[in-house]
């Protein structure tokens, strides 16, 4: 395969690259070969937020782009009746509130400078703008990724998150506009100190826990960093089993798969999340979450590039745009569990962090 070249020295000394004197001359008078891909090194992938973004829900313009009609109180009441068949008049009750949520901005501006292109123009093996556009995507969806774990109450441009959402009112005095004092019903499921659920017990008793205080609602799904999620797959590995049945054969092409992809307790399963910060759990019902995108940066833009002569440079600056936040219409549905304890594994730092 011939991959495109171009003068770079000085080369790696070493194999059939002679050092010194010979080495500095054959790299002056030699092209280098290169392979025309860039191969990153700093980025984590985010399941929870593609599965998000791959449900997520359209929004329009407005005030309060999302706004969510919740039921915090009875609008009737029950009496027992006599034979004389007399009950208590009804009343009329305020119980509806509305959970206004505002759509978050997220952008990465993208600069074309100078005389790039004209640099450019000929034995090009990767054209930087194409490298940057696509570095912006991912780093977009980095940062959203991050937010989605991280408690964004005092910075109100920001995603409103999962910690938000779950929040019993201690960190997150309110959310969507209602406070959480004095409003139960709009209180989530924050459980700290949850030491003994890295096994397969002590897993279905938070599940059932969570399930209890949703009003009987379980969650579909909890996500938990690698290291966490790992100590509860060695509870499973040891009961794990093979069954082979009569006048069945294993050749060399039919591996045979140990361990799971999604621990399932209670049916309910567990996916690891690098995003999601070790010793934290969070148990998620999706019939009351959901990522909503501004139908017009749905999933994001491009605005396209404008001059920057006015300013007094040659170059043309862009901006990469998303539209979006993550609503919970019922924060009791889900949890919070934090306190985590039998990682799998020591901290090892990871990739830097985008914001």
């Amino acid at each position: 395969m011939a991959y495109p070249s171009t003068f770079q020295a000085p080369a790696t000394v070493g194999g059939l690259t002679p050092g010194g004197q010979l080495g500095a001359q054959l790299s002056a008078i030699t092209r280098r070969a290169v392979i025309p891909s860039v191969f990153v090194q700093i980025y984590q992938s985010h399941p929870l937020l593609s599965l998000l973004w791959a449900n997520s829900q359209r929004a329009k313009g407005g005030v309060g782009q999302i706004s969510i009609p919740t039921q915090g109180a009875s609008f009737v009441s029950f009496s027992w009746g006599s034979f004389a068949g007399d009950f208590p008049m009804p009343e009329d009750v305020a119980a509806l509130q509305n959970a206004t949520f505002n759509l978050k901005i997220g952008m990465i501006p993208i600069g074309f400078f100078g005389f790039e292109a004209l640099a450019q123009s000929s034995e090009v093996i990767i054209p930087k703008l194409r490298a940057v556009t696509s570095d912006a995507a991912v780093v977009i969806k980095q940062a959203f990724a991050q937010s989605l774990y991280s408690n964004n109450y005092a910075t109100p441009n920001a995603l409103d998150s999962l910690v938000q959402a779950y929040d019993a009112g201690a960190n997150v005095p309110a959310y969507g506009g209602i406070t959480r004092a004095g409003n139960a019903w709009w209180q989530g499921q924050y459980l700290p100190n949850s030491a003994g659920i890295s096994n397969r017990t002590g897993m279905a008793i938070a599940l059932t826990r969570i399930a209890t205080g949703a009003g009987g609602d379980a969650p579909d799904f909890a996500v938990m960093n690698p290291a966490d999620w790992s100590a509860v797959l060695a509870d499973f590995m040891g009961y794990e089993m093979y069954q082979s049945r009569p006048r069945s054969m294993y050749g060399k092409d039919d591996p045979v798969n140990a361990g799971f992809r999604a621990l399932r307790v209670l049916d309910t399963p567990i996916f690891p999340d690098p995003f999601c910060p070790r010793g934290e759990m969070y148990a998620i019902n999706s019939r009351y979450l959901s990522l909503f995108v501004s139908e017009y940066t749905a999933p994001m833009v491009f605005s396209g590039f404008e001059s920057a002569i006015p300013q007094g440079q040659i170059a043309e600056i862009g901006v990469l745009i998303s539209a979006l936040n993550l609503v919970c219409a019922k924060p009791s549905s889900g949890a919070h569990l934090t306190g985590l304890t039998g990682a799998a594994w020591a901290n090892t730092p990871g990739p830097p962090a985008v914001l």
